[in-house]
Order: C-alpha cells, then structure tokens, then sequence
C-alpha cells in the first residue's frame, strides 16, 4: 500500500519534484553502494589486478577454500550437503577438487533461499534481490551491505579501466520512472547526488528518439551506461537519419548479450570503445571487456568453470562467488554459454579471458507506437507465485504471457505482470495471459523467455547504413 502510494504522489508530481524525489533516492543507492569500505575494497583490486598468473590462481585458491570453509560452518544447506556426501571442507583444496561438488541449480535457490543464508546474518537486515533472468524463473538473493560495496567495487574498476570518473553521466536500463500519462517529451529525470540522468528505455520509437539524442547532445555526458539493445537503437537511428550526437568518452554496456552488429552500430554512432561487462544478480561471477577489448573474468570475484559438452567449443558457465558472505553460492548453474580464449591480452592482466558470450539473447517486442523494448524480466520480479513465464508477441498489439503457476499462484498475480508490462509496453497493447502446464524448450534445448514474431522488423534499415 505504501509503495502505491508514494507511487501515485510520484506520478502527480511536478518533473522538478520528480527529479528531487530520485536523487532523494540516490542517496540510498550511492550509500550502498559506495560508502563503507567501497574504496578500500577498490584499493586492493587496483593492487591486484596485474599479479601472476601463479599468485591469482594461489589467490583463487585460498578464496575457494576459505567460502567453503565458511558455508559448511554456517550455511544449512552445505553443512546438510557435505554431510550427506560424506564430504569435509578439506577435501577442497584447490579448484581441481571442485568437481566433488554438486552443481547448484537455479531450482534450487529458489526453492529454499533462506536454506542457503548465513547464520551469522538476520535475513531482516539483508538486501532481498528479486531477480528473474533469462529463465523467467524468479529468485530471491539476499546480499549484506559490505558483500554490495565489494560487488560495486569492481563495477568502479571497470570504470577506471574506461579512464571515466564521476562526470555527467546516463543510464538507459530497465526502470519504470515516467508516469504512463505524462504527456510531454521528457523521457529522463536526474539524479543530483550520482550525477545520473536517467532515461527510459521503454519510450524509444523513431518518434522518440530525436528528444533522447537532443538531450544526449546537451548534457554531453563522460559515459553511457545502457543495455545493448536500447543504445543501439538509438545509434542506428542516428546513422540512417544522418544525426551528430555525442561522443562519450566510454560505453558500458551490460545485462544483455551485445551482438556483433550492435556493437558496430554503436561504434559508428557514438565513436567511443565500448566496454561491456557480464555479471549477475546472483553475484556469482564478473566478466567485463578491458580497454583493449579483451573479455576477462576477473578472478577475484568468483572462480568460474566452463564445463564442455562433448567436443564443443562452448561450454556452460558454473561459478562460484567469492564476494557474498550472507548467500554464498558454490558452482552454481547460470544457465549462459561462452567460448574460453587462450590469448594473452595486452592489458598485461593475468585474468581468464572469454573469445565469446554466447548465452543471453532476447528477442525484443515492437510496441503498438514502434517502441522497441528488450529485458522484460523485471516484470516477474518479487511473484514467487509464478514458476516459469514466457512473453510470445504475435501481432503488433497483442502479447501473450505464459504462465507456469507454483501451487499458491492466484489469478491477481497475473493482473501485478499485466500491470507492469503495460507499463513498459503501453495501453494499446493487449495483453493475455495465458496460465499452462510446462513451456517447452527450444530444438537446441534452451529456453525462451521472449519470443517475438514480429523481431525480424528490428534489423530493418541495417544494411542502409554504409
């Protein structure tokens, strides 16, 4: 009741009140994400991170010992486990005794969360995490306060390796902060306190996007930060209408799997190195791109297997964290493929690298006013009621949303997901959900949390820009 409300004051208020009312709020966000020991955390990762390759893998090993240590102690579900496999946390010694593990599987967490948290922590002062990936299977993750400044940590690192500070900057990602019946252009608010302006990536349309390149341009930010789809969108319009826009110093691009032909788009538009990074909620692992380009695991996150399936060159990522003390989770299933390099990168850093991510690509759904709108997970974020979902868009104004129902699924929560994706989607698009038994897989086995008759219309223009 209390978040409606202050919703319905939000959307009455005045875009100066709304701009206070968010960097109101990024206070909370910027103390926990970079008070506390943030900078301290920061100082050992920039000492660290051009180590041997001998002294990261000691490292790595210690840091294995030491959570599994840590979780047999404290955490339920692993105590029941070793114990039940006979096994102590001294058979680990080194990621070579890993595999005597049994791989976490997202079922798993999400089926007993609190199974998997610390004793040593009151889940009444742990930051709850919804998350519903790719999978459309939502999960609760829980995080203590100094675990998210670690986390943060490294996002800052990465930052660094992008030579970008605390200038101006913008965020394209998945927020619903414009009221749905706001009537003028102004598809952004600013967060003072963060030096934030945030823009909606559910109102980009060729109608659109001149105001957001317009307002690019004036605020003429340090960096970007923006999933791929919706800064691409935004660069190829740019391109096929012959529009300047601005050059940032670096794009961080994240939460969805970068495609070749985006990232040259983007390139060409903007003319700034684009940094892409590949985390988790779960808080598992941290892949970014260094300023040559490279994709490295940064070791001291989490230790990362890349399990191989016959003679396939892709193998499938389970990881363990490292940073997470209230949840650890230990070789824990992401469900997202990629391709291991062997080169050594120029960076000089030692850390694993990644050729290719393969893993995490969604189709996107066309709205009824030509919005292009990917990552549509957060709308089954918090309903524990539902299993599995998946969003299928057959005409322009017509989605249908599959339902997986647990056994206290009740026909409101399926109004909250209508409710959410109208307001991404808009009020001309007609929603139906539609409550099943099991969503199949693809031929290949995978799971579709988007499918989008309609995507093929998405690269329409591509081949026109030169």
């Amino acid at each position: 009741m209390a978040a409606s409300i202050f919703e319905y004051i939000y959307n009455k208020s005045p875009l100066f009140l709304q701009n206070f009312i968010i960097s109101a709020y990024g206070i909370s966000i910027y103390k926990s994400r970079y008070s506390g020991n943030h900078d301290l955390y920061l100082s050992q990762l920039m000492k660290e991170q051009y180590l041997s390759k001998e002294v990261i893998q000691e490292n790595i090993n210690k840091k294995l010992r030491n959570i599994i240590a840590y979780s047999y102690e404290n955490v339920p579900y692993y105590k029941n486990l070793f114990n039940k496999l006979n096994l102590r946390p001294e058979d680990i010694k080194t990621t070579d005794d890993i595999s005597k593990i049994p791989i976490l599987e997202k079922e798993t967490v999400r089926t007993q969360p609190e199974e998997l948290i610390s004793r040593l922590y009151n889940k009444k002062n742990l930051l709850c995490i919804n998350t519903s990936g790719t999978t459309g299977k939502t999960m609760k993750i829980y995080v203590d306060k100094d675990s998210r400044r670690f986390s943060y940590a490294f996002y800052t690192r990465l930052k660094k390796w992008a030579k970008v500070g605390n200038g101006k900057n913008i965020t394209l990602a998945g927020r619903v902060f414009i009221p749905p019946k706001q009537r003028h252009k102004i598809f952004w608010r600013y967060n003072a306190i963060m030096n934030n302006y945030l823009f909606s990536s559910y109102h980009i349309s060729e109608e659109n996007i001149p105001y957001y390149i317009e307002k690019i341009n004036k605020i003429k930010p340090e960096f970007i930060d923006s999933y791929p789809s919706s800064i691409f969108n935004i660069a190829r319009f740019a391109l096929q209408k012959g529009l300047h826009i601005h050059s940032p110093k670096a794009i961080i691009t994240s939460s969805e799997t970068l495609l070749d032909h985006q990232r040259e788009i983007i390139l060409k538009a903007f003319n700034a190195p684009i940094f892409d990074q590949y985390g988790s909620a779960e808080q598992v692992l941290f892949i970014s791109q260094c300023e040559y380009g490279t994709y490295h695991i940064h070791p001291e996150f989490g230790f990362v297997e890349i399990i191989k399936n016959n003679n396939n060159e892709a193998g499938e990522v389970i990881a363990t964290g490292f940073t997470n003390k209230a949840m650890p989770l230990i070789r824990y299933r992401i469900g997202d493929t990629v391709i291991m390099g062997e080169e050594v990168c120029e960076c000089k850093r030692n850390f694993p690298i990644i050729k290719k991510i393969i893993g995490r690509v969604d189709d996107m759904i066309i709205t009824p006013e030509g919005n292009y709108v990917g990552r549509l997970d957060p709308v089954f974020k918090g309903l524990s009621t539902i299993k599995n979902a998946q969003i299928v868009q057959e005409k322009l104004e017509h989605v249908v949303v599959n339902i997986v129902p647990a056994e206290d699924y009740h026909n409101d929560d399926g109004q909250v997901v209508v409710k959410e994706l109208k307001k991404r989607l808009g009020e001309k698009m007609h929603i139906t959900i539609n409550v099943v038994s099991d969503i199949p897989l693809t031929k290949a086995g995978k799971f579709r949390s988007v499918v989008s008759h309609l995507s093929g219309r998405l690269n329409q223009g591509l081949n026109e820009i030169d």
